[in-house]
């Protein structure tokens, strides 16, 4: 009698633990779905898909094992049935664990931002057949404890939805963007809310709201136009007024928060401290250490693997260049090929409410040309699922480079993501290229490649000089600092840990 208690007790202690591995591998899988594709490239169309069915169903077998267990005393149907369930549960479990140490960079976007919307379906799936398989023959006291966890999860869940706990505050300073035309103050809160900017322009006092057609922008982020005469050499104020509701009718609004910057310094002339950010990918510095001294600060793209969420772009492009300028002095944004990627780009290009992504910026001689140089591979690859449609956007960025005339009495710069996906035709109708020399554009500022690098015109692609500013990964970034003075180019990258100096660069341009 004591040895089929104990060959129980073993059944169901065996039971329970794969169930849960096999409840955790399924739940997991859900938000592996970002590395299927390239696992299917492999394999074949969907193979992914299938495992991810054989694991499920297998979570169902293991249900069925603990019912039997709670009943009967043994698993369902023959013993190497079970031990086959067993295995399958184990082997799932330590597949997501390697794919997990596979991508350990992306662990946040498996296990919160990819699954957030398939997850509750998923884990109410699994709940049910948990509550129609195992719950009914459970005893007594487990059922009272059940009862008891989920009866507080619920009341839990109710409260965080109906009344968001945590303090009100903005995520950093304000990061002032130019865009060409005008000036974005860009800033970020922990909560939502409306926000507005404020200053005193010829004796007036102006207070400019985020607002879409009238309506003030209920969002985390927030963007707003101001002049670059109302903002040059000028106070402003960031502030922002917590969200608690926002319905149809009525709605409320709490605590209220501002930020003074005591003055916002335009980037001079000439003899002028660049600070170039690129390709930070997540990382985690002391960007107001690489910002000390800066008169611009220039981010160069690839702020994350993937935009998948508000966080992902307030953390790696709001933050940064919150801190690195302090506000004070003027940021360009140029986007990156993977700010191209997940599915909270478009939030983001709405929020950041610039009006193009490629554009001129004049400083004193200087001409800076901003292009955005789109994905680096084929629409029809196999990474991009069918989502993409570069060739129309590429065909107007050409269009809008080839109108551009050329301006004798500037420096040409151009600041691109890719310093040669524009140099070929590919699926872009003119190569850009060409355009740019049209206007005299002698360098080319870039990032994409990973490295610290300067390339001469005799080796470029593009028939243009350019040099690449570096990377980061974790806490550590390669970034670059250029002074510039009458058409010279003084340039160094620099390793944030260690002061490493492994590229330095002259670079004299000519006027026209």
């Amino acid at each position: 009698m004591g040895g089929c208690f104990v060959k129980k007790k073993r059944f169901l202690i065996s039971a329970a633990v794969f169930t849960v591995c096999s409840v955790i591998a399924s739940m997991l899988f859900n938000g592996f779905r970002i590395s299927f594709v390239f696992i299917d490239s492999y394999v074949f169309d969907g193979f992914c898909y299938c495992l991810w069915a054989l694991i499920v169903i297998n979570t169902l077998f293991q249900f069925a094992h603990l019912r039997s267990v709670l009943t009967k005393g043994q698993p369902l149907g023959k013993k190497p049935l079970f031990i086959v369930n067993c295995i399958l549960s184990a082997i799932s479990l330590v597949l997501c664990l390697i794919l997990f140490l596979a991508g350990p960079g992306e662990a946040l976007n498996f296990l919160f931002y990819v699954p957030r919307e398939t997850a509750p379906y998923m884990a109410a799936f699994l709940a049910v057949c948990f509550l129609m398989a195992v719950f009914p023959v459970c005893s007594s006291l487990c059922k009272k404890i059940m009862a008891s966890v989920t009866a507080f999860a619920v009341v839990v869940v109710s409260l965080v939805v109906a009344i968001p706990v945590g303090g009100f505050d903005f995520e950093s300073a304000p990061a002032v963007f130019d865009v060409g035309d005008a000036y974005r103050v860009v800033f970020a809160t922990n909560r939502e809310s409306v926000g507005c900017v404020s200053y005193t322009y010829n004796g007036e006092d102006y207070t400019v709201w985020d607002t879409t057609t009238g309506r003030k922008d209920s969002s985390r982020v927030h963007s707003v136009e101001i002049p670059y005469e109302h903002l040059d050499n000028n106070a402003y104020t960031v502030g922002a007024v917590r969200v608690i509701e926002d319905i149809a009718y009525g709605g409320h609004l709490g605590k209220e928060i501002s930020y003074q910057v005591e003055q916002f310094r335009p980037c001079p002339d000439d003899n002028f401290d660049v600070t170039l950010i690129t390709d930070n990918h997540e990382c985690r510095v002391d960007w107001a250490s690489i910002g000390d001294g800066a008169e611009l600060c220039i981010f160069l793209g690839d702020i994350a693997n993937g935009v998948y969420s508000t966080d992902h772009y307030i953390d790696n492009l709001i933050v940064p260049a919150g801190e690195a300028s302090g506000g004070a002095v003027p940021s360009i944004f140029v986007r990156g090929n993977h700010d191209h990627r997940g599915n909270a780009v478009p939030d983001m290009l709405a929020e950041l409410d610039f009006d193009s992504y490629y554009y001129q910026i004049e400083i004193g001689d200087y001409c800076f040309t901003v292009l955005d140089t789109g994905e680096d591979k084929p629409d029809d690859n196999y990474e991009y699922a069918g989502y993409n449609d570069y060739a129309s956007y590429n065909a107007k960025q050409a269009a809008w480079a080839s109108s551009l005339e050329k301006d004798e009495e500037k420096y040409q710069i151009v600041l691109a993501h890719s310093p040669t996906l524009f140099a070929v035709e590919d699926d872009r109708e003119v190569p850009i290229a060409e355009s740019l020399q049209k206007i005299g554009a002698e360098v080319i500022l870039c990032g994409h490649e990973h490295q610290t690098l300067y390339v001469t015109q005799d080796q470029s692609e593009t028939g243009i000089q350019y040099y690449i500013c570096g990377s980061g990964s974790g806490r550590s970034i390669f970034y670059t600092t250029m002074h510039v003075q009458d058409g010279l180019l003084s340039i160094r990258s620099v390793n944030n840990l260690t002061g490493d100096t492994p590229v330095l660069a002259d670079i004299q341009l000519h006027r026209g």
